[in-house]
């Protein structure tokens, strides 16, 4: 995250929770920059194609009108580069107001839908918060799982035990 981002997240962020749209505009973002790939982010990056040609194709898209101005501030003050990182920041604040805690889990293997159930159960419970756990499969982790979340991690694999088995036995 950048200082820029951040602060780009909170003024769309104020601006969508004074117009009770934070969740609209969260969606919008998701989806508008699922759609974006590299030669869309070549055209609104491009600085031979006027600004005016830029805005004129960001008003054709259905997307919240709080979105759409948006969009054409940040073509207006060539800041489209960090497009991806204030939504990363928007989302953390829309998180922080609907009390979700993301956790990332990563495990050698996919994990049963009964595991990522009882993880969110129980640091729900814990945090007292809404978990939203997303997972990922590292297939050098030999078994158990790491587990990162609100910048802590949690490492509790075998690949972690052995190293740690090896660095004293090694002094």
């Amino acid at each position: 995250m950048s200082a820029v981002s951040d602060q780009y997240a909170v003024a769309l962020f104020e601006l969508a929770l004074e117009g009770k749209a934070t969740k609209e505009i969260k969606t919008a973002f998701s989806a508008f920059n699922s759609e974006l790939d590299a030669e869309n982010m070549r055209f609104f990056m491009h600085p031979n194609i006027v600004k005016k040609s830029k805005q004129a194709l960001i008003d054709e898209f259905k997307l919240p009108l709080l979105f759409k101005d948006f969009l054409k501030v940040l073509v207006q003050n060539n800041r489209f580069d960090v497009i991806y990182l204030i939504q990363n920041s928007y989302d953390k604040l829309v998180d922080q107001l609907d009390a979700t805690m993301r956790i990332e889990v990563f495990t050698g293997k996919p994990l049963a839908k009964e595991r990522i159930e009882n993880l969110e159960k129980v640091y729900g419970e814990k945090y007292n918060r809404k978990v939203v756990v997303s997972t990922t499969v590292d297939t050098t982790i030999a078994g158990g799982m790491r587990i990162e979340y609100n910048g802590m991690v949690l490492n509790d694999t075998v690949n972690h035990s052995l190293n740690k088995l090896k660095s004293r036995l090694t002094k």
